[in-house]
């Protein structure tokens, strides 16, 4: 077997380089388009990239080209270049994030730094990245309340947490822990069991 395949593989690499070398013959008969690039004229790599998902990936990446591209550069432009550009950026960031594309947390670096690139006071600065701090931490704030008021008229929850103190009381009082596990590990499964039994379908 080893023997043919020593001998199948130059014979491959062989018929390879002719078909490459001949592809551009002028005298070769253009081989017919594929069904696919017949019909329409385009061929699949470009229908592939003509997508919504494509565009969009496309769209990303050339947001974050131009974040890293603003925030090496930031310093060595123009005051009005400066300024449309971080301007440019933050409508981006506000609408990835509001679209899920960025988490609060990357969204308050990326605007931490474009306080830090385009305000050159430094009490300014410490004044407008204290802002946003404080209108995230409200935010997070808010949906949590929003979270603990889903979760208190929810009764699947309540039914949880009330086996939950149960089960904590029996874990801690039984002498003797199952299948080598610690208590915590012992505890944690049994919350789990417990989860999943509330909130089964």
């Amino acid at each position: 077997m080893k023997k043919w395949l020593t001998l199948l593989v130059p014979c491959v690499v062989l018929v390879a380089a002719i078909v490459w070398w001949k592809r551009d013959d002028p005298g070769k008969p253009v081989a017919p388009r594929s069904s696919v690039e017949a019909a329409d004229g385009v061929s699949p790599l470009a229908s592939l990239q003509a997508t919504p998902q494509a565009q969009e990936h496309l769209e990303r990446q050339r947001f974050e080209a131009d974040a890293k591209d603003f925030f090496a550069r930031s310093a060595s432009l123009r005051v009005v270049e400066r300024s449309e550009r971080a301007d440019a950026l933050t409508r981006q960031i506000d609408k990835y994030e509001a679209a899920g594309g960025l988490s609060a947390g990357e969204a308050v670096l990326l605007r931490t730094a474009l306080v830090k690139a385009t305000v050159d006071d430094p009490a300014r600065q410490a004044e407008e990245v204290a802002a946003i701090a404080d209108r995230y931490r409200a935010h997070a704030d808010r949906r949590m309340a929003a979270f603990l008021e889903q979760q208190r008229n929810d009764p699947r929850f309540q039914a949880y947490k009330a086996r939950e103190a149960q089960v904590v009381a029996e874990v801690m009082a039984t002498t003797t822990i199952p299948a080598g596990l610690t208590r915590d590990q012992y505890l944690r499964q049994r919350l789990q069991e417990e989860r999943e039994r509330a909130y089964a379908p």
